[in-house]
């Protein structure tokens, strides 16, 4: 596990912040379409509108397990200059409630796995090209944690070593049926050991899907594709001390609603590193997820 799970809980997309549906009070508003004025739109500025196209779209509306995975790699970035360095394979694991204040709580966890470029295998260990040294890979599995989704975004984390949060949802970018739903969290993370890494998260996911999806009632998931993209400090485990730079990251994926879903040569890195977790992963969430 790495050292900095308890400053990272829920912060993932995301964290790497993952996100739920919500109850709405509003009916939908519709707005003439400028290129077809017999047709009318979803009023896409109103926040309400947003949340509910998004929340069907990545999550669901009802408690049934989401699974978010995205296949992507790792860069290093120097003076402008990015360098591929690993593969990542991210798996963020969701169930979703519906609260009565018109909010929605989401039990979580993740479990990320940094592969080999070229041969997609798991790293136990890294040739670091910056140090020259040989590093021993530390991969992710955060949670399970609670989050609450909010028509503004994710809300902030009780915990006093988060600094400065910021999290967004939208605005919504539409072409005829398609939209795209844009969602960031940013926050600064500062342990009060002195000695401790100050820690920068800047996460933004993207979901696509059909606006006829999206805004259907009578779905309670609709399918989903996924964008992701971060810029965070060196990971601890490259052991780069002072060296200027940073690290950036993009992803692809989809949701899914089944283990036997995702792809076999994540599973199998699951199956070897947590098991527990893969093999039931809505009894993992269980003990969260009774107390909603």
């Amino acid at each position: 596990m790495i050292d900095r799970r308890d400053a990272l809980r829920g912060l993932t997309i995301p964290a790497l912040g993952a996100l739920a549906p919500v109850l709405f009070a509003a009916e939908p508003k519709n707005v003439p379409n400028r290129d077809d004025p017999a047709r009318v739109d979803p009023d896409w500025p109103n926040p309400t509108i947003v949340l509910e196209a998004y929340m069907r779209l990545s999550g669901a509306m009802d408690d049934r397990l989401v699974i978010w995975w995205m296949d992507g790699v790792r860069y290093g970035v120097v003076d402008a200059r990015a360098q591929a360095l690993f593969g990542m394979k991210i798996g963020l694991f969701h169930r979703f409630y519906r609260q009565p204040d018109g909010n929605f709580k989401l039990a979580m966890f993740e479990l990320t796995y940094y592969t080999d470029l070229s041969s997609g295998e798991l790293l136990e260990t890294f040739d670091n090209p910056y140090t020259g040294e040989t590093d021993r890979v530390t991969h992710v599995r955060l949670g399970p944690e609670v989050r609450i989704q909010t028509n503004a975004g994710l809300a902030r984390p009780d915990s006093p070593v988060v600094k400065d949060y910021a999290s967004s949802l939208g605005p919504a970018l539409t072409r005829g049926d398609e939209v795209w739903i844009p969602t960031s969290v940013e926050a600064r993370i500062k342990f009060p050991k002195p000695t401790a890494p100050e820690i920068l998260l800047s996460l933004y996911t993207t979901v696509h899907g059909k606006v006829r999806d999206a805004l259907n009632p009578e779905l309670a998931s609709a399918p989903c594709s996924l964008a992701f993209q971060n810029i965070l400090k060196w990971e601890p485990f490259m052991r780069m001390g002072d060296r200027p730079g940073n690290m950036m990251s993009r992803a692809a994926g989809k949701k899914l609603e089944s283990v036997d879903a995702l792809p076999t040569d994540y599973r199998k890195i699951a199956e070897r590193l947590h098991a527990k977790y893969i093999n039931d992963p809505v009894g993992s969430l269980e003990r969260l997820t009774r107390h909603f």
